[in-house]
């Protein structure tokens, strides 16, 4: 019993430090090719670093974090030409699990998408680090109530990563720029509109529109240009 009770403390532990790294890297504290040392990072966290390298090495998995040889562990680095890349897969992957969710999507999917836009909609926009974790979780939350209706595990699995990519890049300029002089509740209705209107067509336009938009700020104010 005291092996199980000893082995479920480990596990969750490994969970709370990769949640707290992955935290950290998505909103730009730990910046891009910044060395990890286990050391620093147990100290950081108050957690074991056994259960630190074992959530860094779940990192890497997710391309947040590289390993090297005798280098240990850094975060991964940022690129104007990856970002691109980024976006346009993004585009196509999300676009195609659109298409499906409008095809498939049935009664629930519609309800909640319409509770996402409303608490979207309903919570202040991130003009300070305080009210940006808030603001975080529902924009991710709409968009995961978007693409549900999909029903393939693997599809949104592909998403959610290219998600987290993205949410890096966009985090990593924010403090630089001027986006939220955009639109962006009426850019959302728009795209909850088309896509419970049954319009994949439009639904799909409206959401590269939407990537591509917030791509092209985060260029300009993270590598001096756009596309």
């Amino acid at each position: 019993m005291e092996i199980a009770v000893t082995s479920a403390s480990a596990k969750s532990l490994t969970t709370l430090a990769f949640e707290r790294l992955r935290a950290d890297i998505l909103s730009g504290q730990l910046r891009p090719e910044e060395r990890l040392r286990i050391q620093g990072l147990s100290e950081r966290y108050s957690i074991g670093a056994t259960a630190i390298r074992e959530a860094l090495s779940r990192l890497v998995t997710d391309g947040l974090v590289e390993s090297e040889d005798q280098r240990g562990f850094c975060v991964a680095p940022v690129s104007r030409d990856e970002l691109i890349d980024l976006t346009q897969t993004r585009v196509e992957i999300e676009c195609l699990a659109l298409r499906h969710a409008i095809e498939r999507g049935n009664l629930d999917w519609e309800s909640n998408l319409l509770s996402g836009f409303h608490r979207l909609s309903k919570t202040p926009p991130p003009t300070s680090l305080e009210l940006h974790a808030g603001w975080a979780t529902v924009h991710r939350q709409f968009h995961e109530a978007l693409l549900a209706g999909c029903n393939s595990s693997w599809t949104l699995r592909l998403c959610r990563l290219l998600y987290d990519k993205s949410e890096r890049y966009r985090n990593l300029a924010e403090q630089h720029t001027a986006s939220m002089q955009r639109d962006t509740i009426t850019e959302h209705r728009d795209l909850m509109d088309a896509a419970m209107g049954r319009d994949p067509e439009l639904a799909t336009r409206l959401l590269s529109s939407h990537f591509w938009a917030t791509a092209e700020i985060t260029l300009r104010a993270a590598f001096g240009g756009a596309r």
